[in-house]
């Protein structure tokens, strides 16, 4: 018996290789050529090429085929979360022609949500500005939007704004070349545009400034979207993609994502002008049975009287859920664009062995290794210093691993893995009846 248990484990450990670097469909080959601790920024061609949703399938490995320790950023480094907080505010004098004066905006509404404008100009108010100062007073914090709190009872508007960064009240940088704000009504509905995102700047002052002479924002208060400065503080751009469209079913329209994102806003594009939509926004897990509300949104596209604009997008927090259902409240000639915004996600790469080093992604079997990151990276905080620092490192042009065979349902090292742990089975099996036969047989009569 004893023999056979040694056979058996052997047979386990051979069945248990681990995945190698041709176990999946592509690889990246990363700029970094030293022994170290890397950022690496995870690409839309990665997202594309997985297979899970969980993003296991993702791993590196070094010149010997080695796999490294990779993954998700540790809590300790990783960016904190932003948050928005009232912002100090200061309207900036304007010189104004006499005529000049505030551009109002009439919508009218048809029953099948067509929509037309009229523009007229009316009389500044006194609660209105054409530029105006925000003192950050968040020092290191980056500044990632910045919303209007808008007076509900002032004239319909639209206005297109500039902002600009400065450090100290003389050197000006754009860092938004234009913007559009606006609040528009018809009836009990409000049309309200006053979110503007930023391409997260370090700044001590913004300035806020209408283009177009004579159009001025009835600006009640101002608040701004922070993320507090930390070890990692810089994440990439947020980024939009469409979501792929599937069918309609009546008025709700079926979409799927591509790639496993970590979304965390959606909007919807009409694809007729001059129309006004309501839609519920529901979502779910692949092929599961019941959808998730996830909230309302109003979607419209107004064109006319020299006036352009569209309605701001949702957020539905960070989810990776790939189906997602609209349903509109008004029958639409065309189906809406679904697009999705999100945040390319920063893991942490920490080399060892010979270069070059290489990121590998798609396989229907293999799994990345769990490696202890956190751990790790104390360990190098205790060589290098608290106040150390993960490089951020690049990646080359996407090139063949594996190929399409590391995505098939199953390749010839599973199959032979599978065949191992049949063969062990079924030798536990034999063992198990040997035993039982022997207790049952009567025992050798005495002589």
């Amino acid at each position: 018996m004893n023999r056979r248990l040694v056979f058996a484990g052997l047979l386990f450990s051979g069945a248990v290789a681990a995945a190698g670097l041709n176990d999946f469909a592509r690889l990246w080959p990363v700029a970094a050529t030293t022994e170290g601790a890397y950022t690496v920024t995870l690409t839309p061609e990665i997202y594309a090429q997985v297979a899970t949703r969980d993003l296991t399938d993702i791993a590196a490995f070094n010149a010997d085929g080695e796999a490294l320790p990779f993954g998700p950023m540790p809590a300790s480094v990783a960016p904190q979360a932003s948050s928005w907080r009232e912002a100090a505010w200061f309207a900036l004098p304007a010189e104004l022609p006499p005529e000049a004066g505030d551009l109002s905006l009439h919508i009218t509404r048809t029953t099948s949500g067509d929509l037309s404008l009229d523009a007229t100009l009316s009389h500044n108010s006194l609660d209105s500005v054409q530029a105006f100062l925000v003192d950050v007073r968040a020092k290191g914090s980056l500044i990632e939007g910045i919303a209007f709190d808008l007076g509900m009872n002032a004239a319909d508007f639209n206005a297109r704004v500039t902002v600009e960064a400065s450090d100290d009240l003389q050197a000006w940088r754009t860092i938004v070349s234009a913007a559009t704000i606006a609040q528009l009504r018809h009836g009990d509905q409000s049309l309200v545009r006053r979110h503007i995102d930023l391409p997260s700047p370090e700044a001590q002052y913004l300035r806020i400034r209408v283009l177009t002479p004579g159009q001025r924002i009835p600006l009640h208060g101002v608040r701004l979207l922070l993320r507090p400065p930390g070890l990692l503080r810089r994440h990439p751009p947020r980024q939009w993609m469409h979501a792929e469209f599937v069918r309609k079913e009546g008025r709700a329209y079926f979409y799927r994502l591509p790639a496993p994102l970590p979304v965390d806003m959606v909007n919807v594009q009409l694809g007729e002008e001059n129309r006004l939509a309501h839609f519920s926004v529901s979502a779910r897990a692949a092929n599961a049975k019941h959808w998730g509300y996830v909230g309302q949104l109003t979607a419209f596209r107004l064109r006319g009287a020299g006036v352009s604009i569209d309605n701001e997008a949702m957020n539905v927090g960070s989810n990776r859920l790939p189906e997602w259902r609209i349903e509109s409240s008004v029958d639409l000639a065309k189906a809406p664009v679904l697009d999705f915004a999100y945040y390319p996600e920063t893991w942490m790469l920490l080399t060892h062995g010979r270069a070059p080093y290489a990121i590998a992604a798609g396989s229907s079997w293999a799994r990345r290794d769990s490696f202890p990151l956190e751990l790790l990276l104390n360990q190098v905080r205790d060589k290098l210093g608290d106040d150390w620092r993960p490089a951020a490192t690049e990646l080359g042009a996407s090139q063949q691993a594996g190929g399409p065979a590391a995505l098939k349902a199953y390749n010839r090292d599973q199959i032979k893995s599978w065949v191992l742990w049949g063969v062990l089975i079924l030798a536990a099996c034999i063992i198990v009846w040997m035993v039982l036969r022997l207790m049952r047989a009567p025992p050798p009569a005495a002589e």
